[in-house]
């Protein structure tokens, strides 16, 4: 079941790396305000980004990603990304102490670009609409790289079901089905591996490569390895060309970026897409550093109507009701 990606996605991701960096934003809080009381919701807080002085590419995009509400021990709802590529919950530093959270010391923090020692917090009670609520100990990072005030990852994602509506821009999480339900009208089912926490698609491939494909909701790029790179650049089915990469962690890491012509997930194929190559640090965490891998990001998700990712039952559902092409 081919599928085109608009022709202009090469075109805008050019646009992303030679645009000037954003100015930064004034939130107007202050630095250690009182906690709120128990229940009471704050606004939302804006994503900062801060200044720079040269351009690259950040694997996130707040308009890209979408988010759910959470609740933090009581007060809330807060809107965190969903990350499908993250072992761990990250929150801002700002919400952070906004809310007043304990000091959890440090903790190893991996990101993409490479593995950090952060400071966390303790967050007694973090639930998501009428699922039970759970303890966990989160790093904290700068809201300017996070995207928002935090990210959801693997640690609270575990048993559950991310549904990504991409027709109307909606995401949330419920608990896992019990068992597989039968299949959708245009609804390809992939089933994954586990590594680490995360869903590994071993059915895929790129212009004929075989690759291992890694769903990230937390990113809005989507990046290849460099084994996957030199296959393709060594068969002449990519040219890459330099690019900077930014990552959560504000790791700045040298890659490069080329135009694939076919990518395959399933038994589906998406045409045309301008992905991004990197040595990044998470393919040898989750073991996929010496194979032809893939983080795949929301550019390429944006595909379909509707994703689907089952950590539970490890399966990934892609629904499309475009017509094929070519």
């Amino acid at each position: 079941m081919p599928l085109s990606t608009p022709a202009a996605a090469l075109a805008a991701f050019l646009a992303l790396v030679q645009s000037p960096p954003a100015a930064p934003l004034t939130t107007g809080v202050t630095l250690q305000p009182p906690p709120p009381a128990p229940g009471q919701p704050l606004p939302d807080a804006a994503a900062a980004p801060e200044d720079a002085s040269s351009t690259a590419v950040p694997l996130h995009d707040a308009d890209q990603r979408m988010t759910v509400k959470v609740m933090i021990n009581g007060s809330g709802p807060f809107r965190f990304i969903v990350d499908s590529g993250a072992t761990r919950t990250v929150i801002s530093r700002r919400l952070a102490t906004l809310l007043g959270l304990p000091s959890a010391g440090t903790v190893t923090l991996h990101s993409v670009g490479g593995e950090s020692q952060v400071a966390a917090v303790k967050i007694a009670s973090l639930s998501l609409s009428d699922m039970p609520s759970q303890p966990i100990i989160a790093p904290v990072l700068t809201e300017a790289d996070l995207g928002g005030v935090g990210i959801l990852g693997i640690d609270v994602l575990a048993n559950k079901r991310v549904v990504i509506d991409l027709r109307n821009n909606q995401m949330k999480v419920e608990p896992a089905r019990h068992s597989r339900s039968p299949t959708e009208p245009g609804e390809i089912v992939v089933t994954a591996r586990r590594r680490y926490g995360q869903l590994v698609l071993a059915d895929a491939d790129a212009v004929g490569t075989r690759i291992y494909a890694v769903i990230d909701t937390g990113s809005s790029v989507t990046l290849g390895n460099i084994v996957l790179r030199d296959k393709l650049v060594r068969r002449k089915r990519a040219q890459a060309l330099p690019v900077d990469i930014i990552d959560v962690a504000g790791h700045v890491i040298k890659g490069h970026y080329a135009q694939i012509n076919d990518i395959r997930l399933g038994t589906t194929h998406i045409q045309q897409s301008t992905i991004a190559f990197s040595d990044a640090h998470a393919f040898e965490r989750f073991g996929l550093d010496k194979k032809p891998s893939m983080l795949v990001g929301m550019d390429l998700l944006r595909s379909f109507d509707r994703v689907s990712i089952d950590f539970k039952n490890k399966t990934v559902s892609l629904i499309t009701s475009r017509q094929s092409i070519g």
